[in-house]
């Protein structure tokens, strides 16, 4: 573990010397995604001006399903987004040679080489925006449920990083497929619906089958006091049967990787 958090700060490093290289452009990036962040949660303010709730969902418990959903979509961003959108690239060029060949998990750089900073403005922002929330409108909450909240948050990501990372895989079969890693972002914002308004054959879906409702439903339900200490275990169960598939069916796309300079 000391080893790849060393590699991981090297890492770091290398990724904030190139975002400082171009300034302008790292202001820029920051403002565009706060600002998209906060036109989505603007629009659900102003259809709460009309109604009290809806199914149940008041207007501060709805903003705090939005922050924290676009808190996890943002870390997302930051650490993975960028190293999915060059997976194909890496697969297809044979960089991936160069990658197995390093004395370090193949998943864990592939996953991890970059990160953006693009959207540090907007994590920052989007915590601020939960701690306003919790503090204006749900105070006092006991320190067992906001360490619940948060480890649900880490729960969530990682279900978002295991699924996601398996959607990928296929290019090890298919070849050039440039957006394939678009293909679960479409999925994934579904998780900005809270669970109950999504129906009587979504919902057990989006919690046990493809268990997206872990990335802001949940945690905003322990905060309320809403949530069972099952389905929290089962969130657990999930992260780590999803990391651990990942894992396998990295190893298992690997048997099937022809490198570029065979």
């Amino acid at each position: 573990m000391k080893r790849y958090l060393k590699l991981y700060w090297e890492f770091f490093k290398n990724c904030l010397v190139r975002e400082m290289e171009f300034r302008a452009h790292f202001i820029f990036s920051n403002l565009v995604s706060l600002s998209w962040a906060l036109l989505f949660i603007l629009t659900f303010i102003l259809i709460y001006q009309h109604v009290d709730t809806v199914n149940g969902w008041a207007r501060p418990q709805v903003l705090l399903l939005l922050a924290v959903y676009f808190l996890a979509d943002r870390i997302f961003d930051t650490f993975f987004e960028i190293n999915f959108a060059n997976f194909v690239s890496l697969v297809n060029s044979g960089e991936l040679d160069l990658v197995l060949t390093k004395p370090a998990s193949g998943q864990f750089i592939v996953s991890l080489r970059y990160l953006s900073l693009s959207f540090l403005v907007s994590v920052i922002a989007m915590l601020a925006l939960i701690v306003y929330l919790i503090k204006t409108y749900f105070w006092p909450v006991s320190m067992i449920n906001l360490l619940v909240f948060i480890f649900l948050i880490v729960i969530g990501i990682t279900i978002s990083y295991a699924l996601w990372f398996m959607t990928l895989l296929p290019v090890f079969w298919w070849g050039r497929v440039e957006n394939i890693n678009h293909l679960f972002r479409s999925f994934h914002q579904l998780a900005r619906i809270p669970l109950d308004l999504t129906g009587p054959i979504l919902r057990p879906l989006l919690t046990y089958l493809l268990p997206l409702m872990f990335i802001a439903t949940v945690p905003v339900k322990s905060i309320t006091g809403a949530i069972s200490w099952p389905l929290a275990f089962f969130g657990l169960f999930a992260a780590a049967l999803l990391l651990w598939l990942s894992g396998r069916a990295w190893r298992f796309a690997l048997r099937h990787y022809t490198s570029a300079s065979s």
